[in-house]
């Protein structure tokens, strides 16, 4: 009586039930030696059309079981492209915010071509526009930026064009619209020309430095001793070109010189010959013909 090994089924038994519904163990010996599985019928024994239905369903794995097997089976695989190019971008995007961050621009965001646009943020931060993906991205391992800082600031608002180096020897240059969000000082109400700027007319907005002409002024503090130069609308952005010293010395006044040194202090009277506000140099005379610049230090007091 031969030893069958059918224990845990074969496929091909019920293949050949399909086809002849009653089988010998002979039969049935030859199409499942190979298989190396135990069991034991006897020499002769009939196997009818329900034995091999056991046998096959005990061997044949369940269509989710066979679609679970290919699953793992591809997820165990090389990525697909698409993976390693979702991968490059996000590589890429880490760069981009890690090179342009700075101690107080708060906030890299980073927008990628075919991503929405990004919204206006509520605090101080830095956003970045790519333009377009280098060519073979995918490709690029352990990605470097540089830019040239003798061409561009690297913290200054505007187009930046940048290099990116890849291990595998690959360069490629990066454009990239940046806009840096900071506060700014600005006037809630209208001002009219020669308005002092005392820190109850300020308030500070988040302002787009990019469109900003001049850098405005990050504190209320430093506009004091300020006045307005020219008519202020409600909402402006206070910036250098739209204020000025509020005048210490006018033209003609008689104004203190006066000039200290080691161990000496010595003032004498002298005429402005121009009106400035504090730090400002003004021209003055100190006898008729003779005159020299000197810095304002306080109502009409100046100094060397």
């Amino acid at each position: 009586m031969p030893k069958i090994s059918v224990a845990k089924g074969l496929t091909a038994a019920k293949a050949l039930s399909d086809s002849r519904r009653v089988v010998t163990a002979k039969g049935l010996w030859r199409t499942i030696a190979s298989t190396g599985l135990l069991a034991l019928l006897p020499a002769g024994a009939a196997v009818h059309a329900s034995t091999s239905d056991a046998i096959g369903s005990a061997i044949q794995p369940s269509a989710a079981q066979a679609s679970a097997s290919a699953s793992a089976s591809a997820s165990t695989t090389a990525p697909s492209v698409k993976d390693a190019q979702t991968r490059a971008v996000e590589a890429l995007r880490w760069q981009l915010s890690d090179f342009f961050t700075a101690e107080d621009s708060g906030p890299v965001r980073v927008r990628m071509p075919g991503e929405p646009p990004l919204s206006a943020p509520s605090e101080a931060s830095v956003q970045l526009e790519l333009r377009r993906l280098p060519a073979r991205l995918k490709d690029c391992s352990a990605p470097q930026l540089s830019l040239n800082a003798a061409r561009s600031d690297r913290h200054a608002p505007g187009l930046k064009r940048l290099q990116l180096l890849c291990a595998n020897g690959q360069q490629h240059i990066v454009s990239v619209r940046m806009e840096r969000y900071a506060w700014r000082q600005s006037t809630p109400q209208p001002l009219a020309s020669g308005t002092p700027l005392a820190p109850a007319r300020l308030t500070p907005v988040l302002t787009p430095l990019g469109k900003l002409r001049g850098n405005g002024f990050e504190s209320a503090a430093a506009l004091s001793g300020f006045e307005v130069r020219r008519r202020l609308r409600a909402g402006e952005v206070i910036t250098r070109n739209s204020v000025r010293a509020i005048p210490l010395v006018n033209f003609g006044d008689t104004v203190t010189y006066q000039v200290s040194g080691t161990g000496f202090s010595m003032q004498r009277s002298a005429r402005a010959l121009e009106a400035g506000g504090l730090d400002e140099r003004i021209r003055i005379e100190l006898a008729p013909g003779d005159w020299v610049r000197a810095r304002v230090i306080g109502p009409r007091r100046v100094a060397p």
